[in-house]
């Protein structure tokens, strides 16, 4: 009972320090609508160019990523971001990011060949990669807060997943599901208006659900790595 007290107390603590934050920095809101627009002219662009193409969409896809990530770490170590952080960001965990995407390229795209030809390869393919989604949910906040890359980040993600397991993916379940009801909502209120107006609301609205959702993991990931449910009792029972 005790430790179910601790979890709802630290999923307190990052909804409301995600909500203050967000409050204060809607405005980077806007920077998931402005990844969107760069990957979509990228991919106009490159789309003939092949497989030097994907390449580069893949390379622009990660600089994207990675700007997203280094604004989600200004908010949630000191609480703001500026224009400068979110043109600093696009090369401030790309290295880290490239690696990563490589080394897990590399065996899935072995699998899924090897697979190609198996009864139910398709599921099975499937089947792992819905585990690698879960036990490497964690990479992000690895890369920006635990500051490791290459196979240390897989394995980093990995332990944290064994350890937290409950406590990191049911919010994000619970967080994600919530999310995606209340954008099917407010695109019902938008019916009838001018469609411009509905395609910049409803990306206004999921790029503030994602950033939202970004800072909420970043505030949760803070409290959970590097402890324990023992130590999180005793952080919770001194917190007076």
């Amino acid at each position: 009972m005790t430790i179910l007290k601790v979890t709802i107390w630290l999923y307190a603590n990052a909804l409301t320090k995600s909500w203050d934050c967000l409050r204060k920095n809607w405005i980077v809101s806007f920077a998931p609508i402005i990844y969107g627009i760069i990957l979509t002219v990228t991919g106009m662009i490159v789309g003939p160019l092949g497989m030097i193409g994907g390449l580069i969409y893949s390379l622009v896809s990660s600089a994207c990523a990675s700007s997203g990530l280094y604004l989600v770490k200004n908010l949630v170590e000191s609480g703001k971001t500026n224009l400068n952080d979110f043109l600093t960001g696009f090369t401030a965990y790309l290295g880290e990011l490239l690696t990563f995407f490589f080394i897990l390229w590399l065996p899935m795209w072995a699998a899924a060949n090897a697979l190609s030809g198996v009864p139910n390869g398709l599921l099975i393919y499937s089947l792992l990669r819905l585990g690698l989604f879960l036990l490497l949910n964690a990479v992000p906040e690895m890369i920006y807060q635990g500051r490791v890359s290459g196979l240390e980040l897989i394995g980093a993600s990995y332990n944290f997943i064994v350890e937290n397991w409950i406590e990191w993916l049911v919010p994000n379940v619970v967080l994600f599901a919530a999310g995606y009801l209340f954008l099917d909502f407010f695109d019902s209120l938008l019916f009838g208006l001018p469609g411009f107006v509905q395609l910049f609301a409803s990306a206004f609205m999921i790029g503030l659900l994602l950033t939202f959702f970004m800072i909420f993991r970043g505030f949760l990931f803070s409290q959970l790595h590097g402890t324990t449910r023992r130590t999180r009792i005793y952080r919770y029972n001194a917190r007076a």
